[in-house]
């Protein structure tokens, strides 16, 4: 089975697949979960790996593609895609910010499931940030409802976790969120590139320098540093990574920035050790 969520509001895009994942999480217990990433080298090889191999412990599985639009081998990706839309043991979601080309018409037919999310409109930015910021428990003056529109644009997913920094921030302060409070703090469009390196950064010092910008320089809050870093999760191995990170963080075991700097150290040092 093929699942297509495409569209530029990134923000519902990934909270629905967050959703179609969790779901089969609870319905399987024997769920196979991989993710790849096609705009990165001898990741198709993987993928087609993952798909093709068969074992009875893990009867079920999913696969995330993200990017298929840049990977170096677009004609046995559509062939190896057309073969499973009809595998209902085996669910491809691709995950694409912009509509497949016409080379993948297919996607679009009968039996893939396909979802569509366009940016809001103009019209519809202070609706989506109004309800976004309700959801937060995060009050917002309508000066602050027109910057955050006028900043970010349609650009949804950072929308979203502006709104979520300034609730972490607010503390629960019952008085509405203002411009200047926006003014002050160090420029958000800087927090992707930084999250990145802290993530897939190629040295240890790229790590941590990207850490410590974010800690110290932005003064991000580590909940959402940490939260971050958790929705994009390249296979089940990480998921249960941060799946234990955030169960000894509930338990009083470690703080999030424990956890930060033992990510941006790297696996060749981590050891969880509780």
């Amino acid at each position: 089975m093929i699942i297509l969520l495409y569209g530029l509001d990134s923000y519902r895009r990934l909270k629905k697949l967050a959703e179609i994942t969790e779901a089969y999480r609870s319905k399987y217990t024997g769920l196979s979960h991989e993710r790849f990433d096609l705009a990165e080298e001898g990741s198709f090889p993987k993928f087609l790996d993952f798909v093709t191999s068969r074992s009875m412990f893990d009867p079920v599985k999913l696969v995330v593609l993200d990017n298929i639009i840049a990977s170096d081998a677009p004609n046995e990706l559509k062939e190896i895609l057309k073969t499973y839309a009809e595998i209902k043991d085996t669910t491809v979601v691709v995950n694409s910010e912009t509509k497949p080309p016409v080379k993948f018409k297919f996607l679009f037919e009968e039996p893939v499931q396909v979802q569509e999310f366009p940016a809001p409109k103009e019209e519809g930015l202070d609706s989506f940030i109004k309800k976004t910021a309700s959801a937060h428990e995060l009050k917002l003056d309508e000066a602050t409802v027109a910057h955050l529109a006028a900043a970010f644009g349609s650009d949804t997913w950072a929308l979203a976790t502006e709104i979520e920094r300034l609730a972490l921030a607010s503390n629960g302060a019952g008085t509405p969120t203002k411009t200047k409070d926006l003014i002050e703090k160090k420029p958000t469009r800087e927090y992707y590139p930084l999250i990145n390196s802290v993530k897939w950064g190629r040295s240890r010092k790229e790590r941590l320098v990207a850490l410590e910008r974010i800690l110290s320089e932005r003064r991000d809050e580590p909940a959402r540093v940490f939260n971050t870093l958790a929705y994009r999760l390249k296979d089940e191995k990480e998921a249960k990574l941060f799946a234990d990170y955030d169960v000894a963080v509930k338990s009083g075991k470690l703080e999030y920035e424990e956890i930060l700097l033992d990510l941006a150290l790297g696996p060749d040092y981590f050891e969880l050790g509780f």
